[in-house]
Formats: structure tokens, sequence, C-alpha cells
């Protein structure tokens, strides 16, 4: 396949997607049972932004084209790619980044998210069958030529030895911050509320740590953050949240909650 074919297929996915297809609901429906953590409401989100931001046919252009891609490349590298399993369809940017650098990729799903990119590279296959010959699944990610792994900081440790003497990007744990100064308006607060706790908090781009100045006032965002009060509704999540609240109550630990 030509770059332009790669694009295009890729453009032809992120439309169904979107669609009502019978067997895509009734994937996305089997991923968000498989999965607690996985809810309807964050595999919906997870598909749409991909299909949005990342298929859309004037953006997927204009992205390749700030790099140097080969049309066709006559002796591919085969790229082992390790998927985490945090939120739904976490690996998807790197199954993309492989794909459309026109190179064959070897992936290893996590068990925690493996239903909708199996489902959707089957997908792939149905439309172009020689796909087959660029993309594959494996349990264990030998003799390729370079990796891509993402993981925790423990298993990082594992990539490191197993693919460190290979090209490779190896991700471990990772949060973000954010930075508050109190002049912050209520719409400001909201994102920021977003920003925390989609996805549960579980994503490696989910704030955990708040740095604020002396004195903040946290009613404001904590009164915003009502809005996820239907969480408590999954047992996962309130399980860990009664750990964690818990936890600073025997350590006598200073603590607000709404």
């Amino acid at each position: 396949m030509d770059l332009q074919q790669r694009i295009n297929i890729m453009v032809q996915l992120g439309k169904y997607m979107l669609s009502n297809d019978e067997d895509w609901l009734y994937t996305k429906e089997k991923a968000a049972r498989d999965n607690a953590w996985f809810t309807e409401e964050f595999v919906n989100l997870s598909v749409s932004n991909i299909a949005n931001k990342f298929l859309n046919e004037e953006k997927l252009t204009t992205w390749v084209k700030k790099y140097a891609v080969n049309d066709i490349i006559s002796v591919p590298k085969n790229v082992g790619v390790v998927m985490a399993g945090n939120i739904p369809l976490v690996g998807f940017h790197d199954f993309l980044c492989v794909f459309i650098s026109g190179h064959q990729q070897t992936i290893k799903a996590s068990s925690k998210d493996e239903v909708l990119i199996k489902f959707l590279v089957k997908k792939l296959y149905e439309w172009e069958i020689t796909i087959q010959n660029y993309i594959g699944f494996a349990e264990n990610l030998k003799k390729c030529d370079a990796y891509i792994a993402t993981g925790s900081n423990n298993s990082s440790r594992y990539f490191d030895y197993y693919f460190g003497k290979y090209p490779n990007i190896i991700r471990k744990n990772r949060t973000s911050v954010a930075v508050v100064d109190g002049t912050e308006t209520e719409e400001d607060l909201d994102k920021l509320s977003n920003d925390i706790q989609l996805y549960f908090g579980l994503g490696c781009r989910n704030v955990t740590k708040l740095y604020v100045p002396e004195n903040y006032d946290f009613i404001p965002l904590l009164n915003v953050l009502r809005k996820f009060e239907h969480y408590f509704l999954y047992h996962k999540y309130k399980h860990n949240y009664d750990y964690q609240l818990t936890i600073l109550m025997m350590s006598n630990k200073f603590y607000m909650t709404n």
C-alpha cells in the first residue's frame, strides 16, 4: 500500500468507528463488560476522540505532511508494540504511527484492552487483505526490529532488559499536574475537573496533582467536581475511593471532600 492508500483506509476506519454498525456496537458493549473501568461513556468518548481528532481526513493529512513519510517501503521493518490497558484504545496512536509509516507491526495487546483494537484490525483485514502482512498480534514479541512499549515503572525495567538493545520507545508511569492561581473562572474549573476525573483519572494525561497558592479556596473546585458523583455507582471506583479516604483518616491527615 502506498501512503495515500494508508491514509484513505484510516479515514475509512474513522468513519466506521462513528457508525452504528451492529457488530461495532456489540464490540463496544463487550469492551465495557470485560473491563469494569471501561464504562460505555468512556469507550464512546475514546472512540469519538480518535475518529474525530486522529482519523479526520484533513487533520490526518496535515499531520502526515509534517514528516518525511515514505510512499512505499521496499523492505519494511517489524515494530513490536506493547500496548497499555488503562483507558480504551490507549495504544491506538502508536498503532496509527507505525501503520502510516509503512512499516509492519506486531502488537501485544493488553488483556485489559484487547477487544476494541483486535476487532478494528480484523475490520481492516476485511477491507484490504494485504494488511495482514503489516499488522499482527502475538503474546511474545520476538525478533522485532524495534519496539514501542508502554507500561508501569515496574514493567519498564523488563522492557529495558529485553528491548534495550533495539531501537525503542519505552514509557513508564506518567500523569499530569495543573497549576492554578485562584483567578480561574467556573468554566476553567469545569474543564480542570474533566482533566482530573475523565476515565476515572486513569489516563496518563489525567491531572493527579494541583499546585495552588497559599490559602487557596478549594470550595469552588469541589463544587464543580460534584458533577462526577455518579462515579460512586461504579463499585471499583467507590472501593478505591473508600480505601484512599480510609488511609487519610487513619493517618490523621487533613483532607477535604464534597
